[in-house]
């Protein structure tokens, strides 16, 4: 009778939690998940310096958007506040010049990669040439924000999970996983290192959710572009990094990036890999998206 008792109230107990997992997903904003809070080790003992030590981290509950932030979806906040980008007011964007990547007067977010404008067929493609400024503006346009870094890499890894790569633990297989450097982007970017054997069918950007979600619900947490993160730069951060909801908020010139893009290299996908730029910089394979608050 004891036994049968304490099954029934551990049964009860699953009914509770899933309910309320079920029902805070349920209520999170269009086109954005609900991410448990739960606890994860960042960085990789593995990876570059900048990626260690590792350490434990806490993160509280937040929306994440599905996928990286649209042209079609950047377009109508440019329409909506006659915003200009840092791509616009400075030195224009890199376009592919046939060997090498070249800066242009001109390029902004309305260019592909080649200098070519945007036709409607790739509204759905993640929105590039953006510095984090531009990024940082668009999300409080709508009412959001860009992740920490230690949201960021806890979603890609699928929380407590802790898997190396969005997809799992393996590296690149036969199965197409994620849009990174492969046989088709060295078609014309001839000189850049790639995953041998290995097509995604995509020379540069895909459409966003091309590519099958990690255990969240989020597409493209590796590759297609690269993502801002609300922190500000800094290769010893980890050294002094706190437990719980950590961010780097010493000013310095540079914010991180996370994620990598269609240009990823092999061995450097994993969802501890950081980089950084300028903040009013902006590159071709640089894009974001965005995080909200539980309230």
């Amino acid at each position: 009778m004891n036994a049968r008792r304490t099954f029934l109230i551990t049964m009860i107990g699953i009914f509770a939690i899933s309910s309320i997992s079920t029902c805070q997903t349920k209520h999170a904003p269009a086109g954005m998940v609900f991410i448990p809070g739960g606890s994860f080790m960042m960085g990789d003992a593995n990876g570059q310096d900048m990626e260690k030590p590792v350490h434990a981290v806490e993160v509280s509950p937040f929306y994440m958007d599905t996928h990286e932030v649209t042209i079609a979806e950047f377009r109508k906040f440019v329409a909506a506040t006659n915003y200009v980008t840092d791509a616009e007011k400075n030195n224009g964007g890199y376009t592919w010049g046939g060997e090498e990547w070249v800066m242009k007067p001109g390029i902004n977010w309305r260019f592909d990669e080649m200098g070519n404008l945007h036709t409607p067929k790739k509204d759905n493609h993640p929105v590039t040439h953006l510095s984090w400024n531009d990024a940082n503006a668009y999300a409080q346009w709508v009412g959001k924000r860009l992740p920490t870094e230690a949201e960021w890499e806890y979603a890609a890894r699928g929380g407590s999970k802790g898997y190396r790569y969005a997809w799992g633990n393996e590296s690149l297989g036969a199965e197409v996983v994620a849009n990174v450097s492969d046989e088709n982007l060295i078609k014309v970017v001839t000189k850049w290192p790639y995953t041998k054997g290995y097509d995604d069918g995509y020379t540069f950007s895909a459409p966003v959710g091309s590519f099958k979600p990690n255990v969240f619900g989020l597409y493209d947490m590796s590759g297609n572009a690269w993502e801002w993160c609300q922190d500000y730069f800094d290769p010893d951060y980890y050294s002094r990094s706190g437990e719980k909801d950590p961010i780097n908020k010493q000013p310095s010139e540079r914010r991180v990036l996370r994620g990598n893009s269609w240009d990823g290299r092999p061995g450097l996908m994993r969802c501890s890999r950081r980089t950084s730029d300028e903040q009013s910089n902006s590159y071709v394979d640089t894009g974001f998206r965005c995080v909200k608050d539980i309230k």
